[in-house]
Parts: C-alpha cells; structure tokens; sequence
C-alpha cells in the first residue's frame, strides 16, 4: 500500500491543546479517538474541509508527537499546519543522529521516536544510516531506544544491519533477534 501524503514531526513544546485550538479554527470534523494505553499510542483523525485525513498521533514512550495528513490536498494542509505550529525537518532531525562521532546520547534518544515517526515507506539511505548509528552506539540506553523505534519499519534491507549488530552486541541479543524475527518476510500464502 503506498502512502500518499505528509507527516510533520511537531516539536516539543507544541501541545496537544494548541492541535485542538487549530482543528477548530480550521473546521476539521474529529472522527475518532484513541486514547493512551500500555501499548496502544493515543491518537486523533480529522477530516478537513477539503476531504484530507489527518491523524495526530503521541508516541508518550519515545516522546515524538506528529500529524500524519493524507489526501488529494495533504500538500497544501500540510503546508497550512507548518505555517500555524512549530516542527521539525526531516533534515534536522537525521542532523542529530549524522552530524556527530558518536552523537550525544540523550539527543539520540529524544530524537529516535521522531525519526520513527517521519521515516519514509520504502528504504532511504539516511534513515538507514541513522538506524544503524543508533543500534551501534556506545550507551546501551541509546541502543535500546533505536531497537524500540525500529519496530515500525519493515525495510528488508534493515535486516542486514539487525544481523550485523547481533553479530557485535552483547546486551540486547534477544531484544535484537526479535527485531530479526520481525523484520522477517512474511510468508506468502500459495
């Protein structure tokens, strides 16, 4: 299934309120609504006047909070939200990961979930190179929150990076070979 639309990473100090505020004055119709639980993100769809989707969703563990807006018009509602809230490039926040031997290790772990969130359907090599970054680093807390934050992701190319980190780690082994499983091709029904 392709995606045909936008996701904007919300920074830090846009609130949940200041969404709400925004898809009243911008006439969205709220659709539906999940609230937090042990593993269950909370969540929130509009409709927008012009019939595009936008789903807000909080990732509390990862910290990452983000509008996933798809839809014949996304671009420009995309465009509109970026000019009412504050977010962030995709640039920037693969700069955290990218830019530094080793990058700092609090910044990784604030930034995984956010990477998580703007990570493109098919593979990229940036991503890819950030994932591996974050497996790979000397803090183990920084390695564990790569591993959580790859979950969502079902590039086949990832398992050669899984399978290489196994081969080096000592500390997450079975958090990693269920990431392997994971990431395994789903069998296919004959």
């Amino acid at each position: 299934m392709s995606f045909d639309g936008e996701v904007i990473v919300l920074r830090d100090e846009v609130s949940l309120d200041d969404l709400l505020q925004l898809a009243a004055e911008q006439g969205w119709v709220l659709r539906g609504e999940t609230a937090r639980a042990h593993l269950v993100l909370a969540s929130r769809r509009w409709t927008s006047r012009e019939g595009v989707e936008l789903t807000y969703v909080a990732d509390h563990p990862g910290g990452a909070h983000s509008v996933r807006i798809v839809g014949k018009a996304s671009s420009r509602v995309a465009r509109n939200l970026r000019e009412r809230v504050s977010a962030y490039s995709e640039d920037e926040l693969l700069a955290v990961v990218l830019d530094h031997d080793p990058p700092d290790p609090v910044a990784c772990i604030r930034v995984a979930s956010k990477l998580a969130a703007c990570r493109p359907e098919l593979a990229d090599a940036r991503h890819l190179q950030a994932i591996e970054v974050l497996l790979a680093h000397p803090e183990p807390a920084v390695r564990r929150a790569g591993i959580r934050s790859t979950y969502g992701c079902r590039w086949p190319e990832l398992r050669n990076v899984v399978d290489r980190r196994l081969a080096q780690e000592d500390r997450f082994i079975p958090q990693l070979e269920h990431l392997q499983r994971h990431l395994a091709p789903e069998p296919t029904a004959d």
